[in-house]
């Protein structure tokens, strides 16, 4: 349908459509005056943060040396870390338990901060960027100026790895932050309530009944909290999401990151 009805029936559509998306989000900022935040967000900051800067400290030498050194072993290591990337995150969740079980982590930041920091995807990430030509001509010039290995990975490899860092901290954030069933298991005991990340805290207002053990019965999506603040854990269990995205998407949508696979 074209002309004047046409325009009118586009617009028609799309202000129905947004007014279906964005009336939660007013009534959840209105609910949220006055409701001040719960330590949980600082706990889930905590956990993701320090699991983004942990797999950024590891992807970025780890694909490096992957990417532009040949030492023995290196072809299986590509492998396994390949097949690590196949693995659900949920088949993990149990080996990570029993690990922190046995090394007394279970309720502490490192039980989830340490897993947060493997990111097997990062890794091979950071390989594909390294992995080409034209950086391989770079890095010999370097060492032909006189720049030995590290000096060469300090002053070159660093600072040429600000786009594909920062993809990195983008998908493991938010793989962090929305993580439920890790934390669950980590955090399952009631005595760690003020150590819940947010995901757990918004469970635990929407729970309706008794816990016990490993097992929560009744889960429904109701509660008898306060509406306000469950829409202000709503609203700032995406907040972070979204400033993450905004400071990343320089990277991410300038095309600095086109020449990765080439």
């Amino acid at each position: 349908m074209r002309g004047p009805a046409g325009q009118l029936l586009m617009y028609g559509v799309l202000t129905i459509a947004g007014a279906f998306f964005a009336v939660p989000i007013v009534w959840a900022l209105g609910e949220a005056v006055g409701v001040t935040a719960v330590h949980w967000l600082l706990n889930s900051l905590m956990y993701s943060g320090g699991g983004v800067v942990l797999a950024v400290g590891l992807c970025v030498p780890a694909g490096y040396g992957l990417a532009t050194h040949d030492f023995p072993g290196r072809r299986p290591l590509l492998i396994l870390t390949i097949l690590l990337m196949l693995i659900p995150p949920s088949a993990l969740v149990l080996p990570l338990f029993l690990e922190a079980n046995a090394a007394h982590l279970l309720s502490s930041p490192l039980a989830l901060i340490l897993p947060y920091g493997l990111f097997p995807f990062g890794v091979y990430l950071t390989y594909l960027y390294f992995h080409n030509a034209r950086f391989g001509a770079l890095l010999e010039s370097a060492r032909i100026d006189g720049c030995n290995e590290w000096q060469a990975f300090r002053q070159v490899a660093v600072p040429l790895s600000l786009p594909v860092s920062a993809l990195i901290v983008f998908l493991n954030f938010i793989a962090s932050w929305t993580n439920f069933f890790l934390p669950w298991v980590m955090y399952w005991s009631f005595d760690a309530i003020n150590r819940y990340p947010l995901a757990l805290g918004i469970a635990l207002q929407l729970r309706n009944s008794q816990t016990t053990g490993f097992y929560t019965a009744g889960l429904q999506l109701h509660t008898s909290s306060p509406p306000g603040q469950v829409a202000l854990l709503v609203l700032v269990s995406g907040a972070p999401v979204v400033v993450v995205l905004v400071l990343a998407q320089r990277w991410i949508g300038s095309g600095q990151l086109g020449g990765m696979f080439r």
